[in-house]
C-alpha cells in the first residue's frame, strides 16, 4: 500500500522537475509566436503584445537599449523585449517569473492605446504654437524621436498624472496624440 501512495507523489515531483528544467532551458530563447514583432516600432509592438495577452510590467534603460518585461496573462510566462532606436530588436523568454516580478515599481503604468485621447483639441495645430500651450497646461518636454522622413514623435510628461504622452508631428502640425508606456518618457 505504501508504494501505491508514493507513486503519485514521485510522478508529480518528476513532472514539476521536468517542467522547471524545460522552462530554464528556454531562458534567452526567442519567443515563439512573437518573432514577427522584431523591427516593429515600440509603440506598435506594445499594442500588439497587449492584444496577444501580455501585460507590461516594467522597463529599464541599459546603454543603447531599453529592456521591457511582459507577463503572458494566461500562463504567467515572463518575456523580455529589447528595444533600440525605438524598434523591437529581440523578444526572449526569461525562464523565470522573477524577472517580471522584481521590477514592480511605484511608477505610472501602461495606459496603452486607450480610447481616451489626451489633448485632442490640439490635433491639427501648428507644432510651434501648440508647444507653448502644452507647457501652459503643465506638460514637460522629454525627447524627440524620428518616425519617418516627414514625421517626428515628441514625448511629454503630463504634469498632473505623470503619464507619458506621444505627439506625432508631420508637416509642422500635430497629427496624432496618445498615451504610451511611461518608459518612453524616461529614456
Amino acid at each position: 500500500m505504501k508504494i501505491n501512495r508514493l507513486i503519485p507523489i514521485v510522478a508529480s515531483s518528476l513532472i514539476i522537475t521536468i517542467a522547471l528544467n524545460a522552462q530554464a532551458q528556454n531562458a534567452g530563447d526567442p519567443v515563439r509566436g512573437l518573432q514577427d514583432l522584431v523591427n516593429v516600432r515600440g509603440r506598435d509592438g506594445e499594442a500588439i503584445l497587449q492584444k496577444r495577452g501580455y501585460r507590461f510590467r516594467w522597463a529599464e534603460k541599459s546603454d543603447d537599449s531599453t529592456y521591457s518585461f511582459w507577463t503572458q496573462t494566461k500562463t504567467g510566462r515572463c518575456i523580455s523585449v529589447r528595444t533600440e532606436q525605438g524598434r523591437y530588436v529581440s523578444l526572449a523568454d526569461t525562464g523565470t517569473t522573477a524577472d517580471c516580478d522584481r521590477g514592480d515599481r511605484k511608477r505610472p503604468q501602461n495606459t496603452g492605446n486607450s480610447s481616451s485621447r489626451p489633448l485632442s483639441d490640439l490635433v491639427g495645430a501648428r507644432a510651434g504654437q501648440a508647444e507653448g500651450e502644452l507647457r501652459q497646461r503643465g506638460y514637460t518636454y522629454r525627447r524627440n524621436e524620428k518616425v519617418s522622413n516627414t514625421s517626428v514623435a515628441s514625448f511629454w510628461v503630463e504634469g498632473n498624472s505623470g503619464k507619458c504622452v506621444e505627439i506625432v508631428t508631420s508637416n509642422g502640425r500635430y497629427q496624432n496624440i496618445f498615451y504610451v508606456d511611461w518608459h518612453h518618457c524616461h529614456r
